[in-house]
């Protein structure tokens, strides 16, 4: 780039980095100090996943993960079941960005979502299924 100004139009997070500028004329080139940009958004492109993937029985043991993209890094994750409760149980949940159920019931059958929260803003995943075939 050439002039005396960088201007970032719809600047992202991918734009963080240390950025520094030369000039040149015919004395010679000179070098700015280097200047470290944090580009701060809330979470994008939030998703969950299934592990193991494929059929689930139930007395098996399965795992939801919360995934987001931000900065700063997401610091909260909320777990739903689709129906609107408000879904973890002290019994095989847990709160974060893993959702773990141990020796699953065929009564968790349902659709689930989470929602991330980095202190700026809130994202928030499509709802996965989970069926669960009793054995």
């Amino acid at each position: 780039m050439t002039g005396p100004e960088h201007v970032f139009n719809q600047i992202q997070s991918s734009d963080s980095g240390e950025y520094y500028c030369e000039a040149q004329n015919e004395m010679g080139t000179d070098r700015s100090r280097t200047i470290n940009m944090d580009v701060k958004c809330g979470p994008k492109s939030t998703s969950v996943s299934v592990s193991p993937s494929g059929e689930i029985v139930e007395g098996s043991s399965v795992t939801l993960t919360c995934s987001s993209d931000a900065n700063p890094p997401v610091d909260k994750y909320t777990w739903y079941k689709k129906n609107g409760v408000y879904y973890p149980s002290t019994t095989y949940m847990t709160t974060g960005p893993h959702l773990v159920f141990n020796q699953i019931k065929s009564s968790v059958t349902g659709e689930y979502y989470c929602e991330t929260w980095n202190g700026m803003k809130t994202g928030r995943s499509e709802s996965i299924n989970v069926n669960v075939r009793c054995e």
